[in-house]
């Protein structure tokens, strides 16, 4: 429905369920909401909080507040920014609105809360001045279109700086955007944020942070004022106010005792700047003890730097951590008898009692430079921030050869890959053999919220049903989302690692010039660990999810566990859709005039099931849906001759490419001897709905795997 008469306030009394989760359990009746959850008071937050705790995706939640509300859901595709808007901006804000479009005398608004009341409808349509249909949409793509809506042009583009976020700046409109400033880097300490990320977007900017690994939108703000916080940065970081190339600067920031230098990389863009400020909390302590490995890890990891000398390496993509073990080593290593320098590009934090030297490429200070002069210094230990070349590496080994511990990293996907890698780096086999002690694999995986996880209860999610599988041991917590985690279900990061050590038997596959990745694997076996392995202990002991190492490692993790267990890996392509479908991202297409089944299918499928009642619909869906990912094609919807049915079908359907499913009466032979001789996929229509979405997956990953 699409009147203004369904948007009324909610009942006198107060309700069992917020009524966020009172709609959501009245179109997914099966979902449970833990009872010990309270949903935060802000749409903005509570959104996110219901649709994570009841594992639906934020389109589905959309969905069962519309059908509650008795409105339909609406698509942010379907903005027309350019239609304009008769209602101010400040009302738009303060009541969650968006102007979606206008044809005529009709305006269509998205709300994200229908329960507007009768004094906040006639501000509605004083402004409007047009007949009003509601519809439903998120949070955050009523604030994405109402930016874009309300986007204002920049007004123009223009030693470091310490920067006290708790001095006063007075209360004019001069020190606005500094009190700005101010507050987003204290909202992005306050929330241990390693990252701020400040850019354009859709005709105005927006302020998102990285925590724990994973980026958050904070807010979004005007194009201008995204001008004059480039403005204000540069002028405290010492920068050109006007580049035509990046720059990098340092900030330092002053909150209360703690002391914050703040890495500053500005990109200009077609419509602005774009801004990076990385985080960097000096005084930390870095240790092994705090950093979160599992003692057996530990007690790998000083195995490998208790040796004199040699080469210890870590391998990760960028933000795996790789640098704060390497820290962490250093402090263990760290004694007054012990000389340790170390060579990075940039230094980041200052280790006490250690020698750093920045490289420098544009004064001709590059790692090998720097590792030559440094090894004059007659250092013990030595930290090569990376080895990124050949000259690095046949330097850095034969400082291990001389009696160093050189501790450095590499980029590979794994551990054994770093051999041949060093080896395509022009390292002699024998060299290598007789330098490198160990490598170590790491990966940052988030910890679930103790204050909102679990014990996962039937029925299991993919993923946990998976590792049940594969492993034969539950996994130990399920995540749901609270305050205290940002809704997000994870707070706090620990890493997963894969160990190796070079053992006498792979020295020796070396010195006979080995480098298949599968024979080097052999001649470590029993020196070497998985990170599988290592995931799967934190798995089964609660402090992670294995939707989370999936995300972290991807569909890898799977195969790599079931070789670990001498399981088949079967179920991946179907966790590999499944992921896909928890984003909110896809959904099937059913043709047909069977609400009650399509319902029934949507409770054990893991997509939202858009239903129609004709071709002709199907084809006008299938136009506009960029997120459908099959049909399901139900012979209930058909009138007349099958064949012409099913021309009908392909005239209508056939373009999209997508996999079709068709549902059947059983004994009807026509249709089913029809499909036959096309080979069509079809299934009996009263087959229980677990058995229907059993044959919809097996169509799905076929049509994937082809």
């Amino acid at each position: 429905m699409n009147g203004e008469k369904h948007l009324t306030p909610s009942p006198v009394g107060t309700p069992p369920l917020h009524w966020l989760v009172e709609a959501a359990l009245t179109r997914y009746p099966g979902k449970v909401w833990p009872p010990t959850l309270h949903v935060a008071g802000l749409m903005a937050e509570a959104w996110p909080q219901v649709h994570a705790a009841l594992e639906l995706s934020s389109r589905e939640l959309a969905e069962a507040v519309a059908q509650f509300s008795g409105l339909e859901a609406g698509d942010l595709r379907d903005f027309r920014p350019e239609d304009g808007t008769y209602a101010p901006e400040s009302l738009c804000r303060q009541l969650g609105v968006l102007p979606l479009w206008t044809e005529g005398t009709l305006s269509c608004l998205a709300v994200s809360d229908p329960r507007l009341g009768a004094e906040d409808l006639a501000q509605l349509r004083f402004a409007c001045r047009k007949e009003l249909r509601f519809v439903v949409l998120s949070p955050e793509d009523i604030d994405t279109g109402l930016t874009r809506l309300f986007a204002r042009s920049a007004s123009g583009r223009e030693g470091n700086a310490v920067i006290d976020l708790l001095a006063s700046d007075g209360s004019t409109d001069a020190v606005k955007i500094v009190r700005l400033a101010k507050a987003i880097f204290q909202s992005a300490l306050d929330r241990g944020a390693s990252d701020i990320h400040i850019h354009p977007f859709v005709g105005g900017g927006v302020i998102r942070f990285r925590i724990d690994g994973s980026m958050r939108r904070i807010a979004t703000i005007p194009a201008d004022t995204l001008a004059a916080l480039a403005r204000y940065l540069k002028a405290n970081a010492g920068l050109d106010p006007n580049p035509l190339k990046p720059q990098d600067g340092r900030l330092r920031l002053a909150y209360g005792h703690r002391a914050t230098d703040v890495r500053l990389s500005i990109l200009p863009v077609a419509d602005g700047d774009r801004i990076v400020c990385r985080l960097l909390e000096q005084g930390r302590n870095f240790s092994l003890k705090h950093s979160g490995f599992s003692l057996e890890d530990n007690h790998a990891l000083r195995r490998l730097v208790a040796e004199g000398a040699g080469m210890v390496l870590l391998t990760g993509p960028t933000g795996s951590g790789k640098t704060s073990t390497l820290y962490a080593l250093l402090s263990e290593l760290n004694r007054a008898d012990v000389n340790i320098i170390t060579i990075e590009n940039p230094v980041e934090y200052v280790l006490p009692g250690i020698s750093q030297v920045q490289v420098d490429e544009q004064q001709g200070r590059s790692f090998a430079d720097a590792l030559r002069s440094i090894l004059r210094q007659d250092p013990d230990i030595v930290l090569v921030g990376e080895i990124r070349d050949a000259e690095t590496a046949r330097v850095a080994s034969q400082a291990a050869l001389t009696g160093h511990l050189v501790l450095s990293t590499l980029h590979t996907n794994d551990a054994m890959s770093t051999v041949p890698r060093l080896l395509d780096l022009g390292l002699d086999p024998s060299v290598l053999a007789d330098a490198l002690l160990g490598v170590v694999s790491q990966r940052l995986v988030r910890k679930a919220c103790p204050a909102c996880s679990d014990a996962p209860q039937d029925p299991l999610q993919p993923a946990e049903s998976e590792f049940l599988r594969i492993s034969g041991e539950r996994p130990g917590v399920r995540v749901r989302g609270c305050a205290d985690c940002g809704f997000t279900g994870y707070k706090g990061r620990v890493p997963i690692v894969e160990i190796l050590s070079v053992s006498e038997g792979l020295r020796a596959a070396l010195m006979n010039g080995v480098r298949d990745l599968r024979t080097l694997r052999e001649a470590s076996r029993g020196h070497h660990s998985d990170m599988a392995d290592s995931a799967a202990r934190w798995i089964v002991s609660g402090r992670t999810t294995p939707a989370e190492i999936q995300r972290v490692m991807g569909m890898r993790f799977w195969n790599a566990l079931a070789a670990l267990h001498g399981t088949a890996a079967g179920g991946s392509s179907d966790l590999a859709l499944s992921e896909a479908a928890g984003t909110g991202s896809f959904r099937l297409l059913m043709v047909s005039g069977d609400e009650a089944l399509a319902q029934a299918l949507a409770e054990v499928l893991p997509y939202a099931i858009t239903r129609v009642d004709s071709v002709a619909a199907a084809g006008e869906a299938l136009a506009q849906g960029e997120d459908l990912l099959g049909l399901l094609l139900d012979d209930d919807a058909m009138h007349g001759d099958v064949r012409e049915w099913l021309v009908e079908l392909r005239s209508q359907l056939a373009w999209s490419g997508l996999p079709a499913l068709f549902l059947t009466h059983s004994g009807q032979g026509d249709i089913d001897g029809t499909l036959d001789r096309f080979s069509a996929p079809h299934v009996d229509r009263a087959a229980p709905a677990g058995d229907i979405a059993e044959v919809v997956m097996r169509v799905l990953r076929a049509a994937e795997d082809n």
